[in-house]
């Protein structure tokens, strides 16, 4: 598979960020005002130094890293009448800061990237909120990953958030305190480049690389190497065989945002006919009439975000890490029931419509603190399930020289524990995968063959049953399905059947559908790993009903 690392353009071209002439903030946000000091946004620099990203640095020392870019923070410590102000310099942030004034101890610097779902550490709401419990945070872009988390185990920076696949390709010394967020169509394989407008669909573009390929070419998939976009193209080509990366070059480059650029404006020779991104750039892309296509809503729980705290910060000052998680958890709970906030917060800080920020709201899960609490307590060791399984993906796909061992070491889940009420299943919301859409017949492709017939599943069809119109499933139920599961192989599909008369109302479908995907969760909680099939079938005679079984068949 050829590759290119984009290195002369690591820091993304200078046409798509925003520059603040007034307190030297730097964004790549579509914004035309300062969300820090309220001031224009410019194109370009007033001063070329302050184009420079940190992420185009080699890291040559600690004193000459200082050298390159610094931001000034004063903290003005009140004693009777005397005061007295104490300044330092921090490393070279690329969204740089201005000063700030806090007589808090919490002193919070957090490094991330242009994911619009960590826009609530640099929204100026969240900021104030964070003063009045007498936190200050300073917020910064690093592309770069493998610096990011260079930064971090050296203790300049006290947090980062990452993903837990970034984790394994780029490790870092510190450890997982806090669970962000899991993306459920937030990242996207985009399609219907103009250079390809037939291809409109995850089938045209198999047949479009194939035709490539028969000719002696390689067209080409363009994403932001080592990041969540790389990693949800090996899922992707695992759940789909229309999606093959070995009939593709495979162009890196060092963000969505620069990807996004690139896509739409390829190079001289280049044969770009996808992209993966993130938001807000699939929004972006829908706007101007490409096609989002597979994402990851298709594959369950694949891009999962989460805050990695330094080893200098756990160990010396553990209680700034307990008021860090507090406050952000503190915050999305008062989110949690009136989501207005949150949208108006991904409208202003991704320049999107209130329509499209509902729609990357609803293709997000935001943890709160129960839920992080039974993903990294919880009876399921759900996070550490996750670890693991993402090692193996990453081991499998030649990412990893070998899979880690001991993969409990690198959390520490005391801190959501202090905040939790509960470490049930029953806090996480239920979640079902979108099927992959399956390959059609057409006229300029043969007819796939005929699989060969699976062994049958087992025919022993246990029933689920259910209160009277609730889809919420009792010990009974659980106790039913804790039996299926023990007695299932490892590699068995676990079937989930559900059945309804024609005549039923689109109210009981729609219980129905919720049953089922109850199931699906409790299953995908007790065995992350499992194989899980579903089928809603229409004609039956009896009332609606749902069974479960298990057996060899096809994974899906």
């Amino acid at each position: 598979m050829a590759t290119e690392l984009d290195i002369k353009n690591k820091a993304g071209n200078e046409s798509n960020r925003k520059y603040c002439w007034q307190c030297d903030f730097v964004t790549r946000m579509s914004m035309t005002q300062c969300i820090v000091c309220g001031a224009p946004l410019y194109d370009k620099p007033k001063h070329k130094k302050a184009a420079r990203s940190r992420s185009a640095l080699q890291p040559e020392g600690k004193a000459k890293r200082l050298n390159k870019k610094t931001v000034l923070f004063s903290f003005l410590l009140l004693a009777g009448a005397v005061s007295a102000a104490i300044a330092f310099i921090i490393g070279p942030w690329k969204r740089s800061l201005p000063p700030t004034v806090s007589a808090g101890p919490a002193n919070v610097k957090v490094l991330g990237d242009t994911f619009l779902g960590y826009s609530t550490l640099w929204d100026p709401q969240f900021q104030q909120k964070l003063k009045a419990a007498d936190i200050t945070i300073g917020y910064a872009d690093e592309l770069d990953q493998k610096m990011r988390s260079q930064i971090l185990s050296t203790g300049e920076v006290d947090f980062m958030v990452t993903t837990i696949n970034q984790l394994f390709e780029t490790p870092s010394k510190g450890k997982i305190v806090a669970m962000w967020d899991w993306t459920r169509g937030a990242d996207r394989l985009v399609l219907n480049n103009k250079q390809f407008p037939q291809v409109k669909d995850i089938q045209s573009l198999n047949l479009a690389a194939t035709q490539a390929v028969q000719q002696g070419e390689l067209l080409s998939i363009i994403f932001a190497g080592n990041t969540p976009s790389e990693y949800l193209s090996i899922l992707l080509a695992d759940k789909s065989p229309e999606f093959a990366l070995e009939k593709f070059n495979i162009i890196r480059v060092d963000d969505s945002s620069t990807a996004w650029q690139r896509f739409q404006n390829p190079r001289p020779g280049e044969k770009i006919v996808a992209g993966i991104f993130w938001e807000p750039h699939v929004t972006q892309a829908r706007r101007k009439g490409y096609v989002p296509s597979l994402s990851s809503a298709n594959v369950q729980r694949s891009i999962v975000d989460v805050v990695v705290a330094s080893p200098q910060v756990l160990k010396n000052n553990p209680n700034k890490v307990q008021q860090f998680v507090k406050a952000y958890y503190e915050h999305m709970a008062r989110n949690s029931v009136d989501k207005t906030a949150l949208r108006q917060q991904f409208e202003q800080l991704g320049n999107l419509t209130p329509s499209e920020a509902l729609n990357f709201l609803q293709g997000v899960y935001f943890f709160d603190a129960n839920c992080a609490n039974h993903w990294m307590n919880g009876p399921t060791q759900l996070l550490r399930q996750r670890l693991d399984y993402t090692a193996k993906v990453l081991y499998g796909s030649g990412r990893l020289s070998a899979i880690p061992s001991n993969t409990d070491q690198l959390y520490e889940g005391r801190f959501v524990a202090d905040l939790a009420s509960s470490d049930a299943a029953a806090s996480c919301p239920a979640l079902q995968a979108a099927p992959v859409p399956q390959a059609a017949a057409s006229p300029n492709r043969p007819p796939a063959p005929k699989p060969s017939t699976p062994a049958p599943a087992s025919q022993t069809k246990t029933s689920i049953n259910f209160e009277v119109g609730s889809a919420q499933l009792n010990s009974q139920a659980k106790s039913v399905l804790d039996e299926i599961l023990e007695a299932a192989g490892q590699e068995d599909t676990i079937r989930i059947d559900a059945t309804f008369v024609d005549s039923s109302s689109a109210r009981a479908l729609a219980l129905l559908k919720s049953r089922t995907t109850a199931i699906e969760q409790y299953v995908a909680d007790k065995r992350p790993t499992a194989n899980i099939r579903t089928t809603l079938s229409s004609g039956g005679t009896e009332s609606p009903n749902v069974t479960v079984s298990t057996g060899k068949g096809p994974k899906r």
